[in-house]
């Protein structure tokens, strides 16, 4: 992808995780697919679930996210 990856980081406030835009920040809803970077410009489709606590989910497998990182998605 040429559009840049942008930071997701995790709201306490509001329970969810929101991505970093511009000037503005948007949550990310249950069930909305993204690609999240693993590693330097490698990313890996997954979709955004909720449980007791928000996980993703690929094709491969499930992992939860860690509140206190940031990671790097494209949506």
């Amino acid at each position: 992808m040429t559009d840049p990856w942008l930071p997701m980081t995790y709201n306490r406030e509001a329970n969810c995780w929101m991505v970093h835009l511009e000037e503005r920040q948007c949550p990310i809803y249950c069930g909305e697919c993204l690609e999240i970077r693993l590693w330097e410009e490698k990313g890996m489709a997954c979709r955004m679930e909720l449980d007791r606590d928000w996980y993703v989910i690929t094709t491969e497998a499930k992992f939860y996210l860690r509140k206190k990182d940031t990671y790097q998605i494209h949506i």
